[in-house]
């Protein structure tokens, strides 16, 4: 998941908001027929890739990695049309993760949301990621941070987003007694899977203190600068993982 935080502080964005506001103010339309005068800004902050899932995104149309603009608190079924046309609450993420996954889903717990957006809230404070051996494979998921207390609030948005967005939870011990929740969407094993083969050996280095193997990694240029544009490389980096 990628810190997207730079996002409202960057140059560009007063100007963009200005464009969009503009756009629709005097055209007298739909706001959303504006929601694209946010995307360029995002991907250049998510480095062009969905900051849920961190697949590479692209501009062909009803792809599952498209790349699409929407509301973070939805419109849909009266929950938050006050929000339709506030430049904050539009986020950038792959097709999948937005139709499929997350879609007009906003739960909440005592009126506080179990979502977080994150152009407002930095990962790291919420999650470890796990590399695990599953009857599927390798999987890099993500995991609860150790030193955040259970039954917790921070504790609840992270369970909520690990299940809703399908990014853990990929081998069936993990709750077998759990029972059907339509919040526990299917686990993302194709992306997770990519995951783990793309920072396993970056992981290992790290967790074996091997400072030969890791500068061997990090010194080919155009492999260290492809690394660099995950989120995933900061919890590496913070030793924010396992390897089981």
């Amino acid at each position: 998941m990628i810190d997207m935080r730079g996002y409202f502080t960057h140059r560009a964005y007063p100007c963009v908001v200005d464009k969009f506001k503009a756009s629709f103010d005097a055209n007298r339309l739909n706001c959303d027929d504006y929601w694209f005068a946010f995307t360029d800004l995002q991907k250049k902050i998510s480095h062009n890739k969905c900051p849920i899932c961190e697949v590479e995104l692209t501009h062909i149309p009803n792809k599952t990695n498209t790349a699409t603009l929407d509301h973070f608190r939805p419109k849909a079924r009266g929950m938050y049309p006050h929000l339709k046309c506030e430049a904050d609450n539009y986020i950038l993420m792959c097709s999948l993760c937005n139709s499929t996954y997350k879609k007009d889903e906003f739960p909440l717990i005592e009126n506080k949301p179990l979502l977080f957006n994150p152009t407002e809230k930095d990962p790291l404070d919420f999650f470890e990621l796990a590399f695990r051996q599953t009857e599927q494979g390798g999987v890099l998921e993500l995991k609860r941070k150790a030193n955040i207390p259970k039954n917790s609030y921070q504790y609840k948005r992270c369970e909520t987003m690990i299940k809703l967005f399908g990014l853990g939870y990929c081998y069936k011990d993990i709750h077998p007694n759990d029972k059907p929740n339509k919040n526990i969407k299917e686990c993302r094993i194709d992306i997770l899977t990519k995951h783990y083969n793309t920072f396993i050996e970056l992981a290992k280095a790290i967790n074996d203190k091997n400072k030969k193997a890791m500068a061997l990694i990090l010194k080919n240029k155009n492999r260290s600068d492809e690394l660099k544009k995950y989120g995933f490389f900061n919890f590496i980096m913070k030793k924010q993982f396992s390897i089981k």
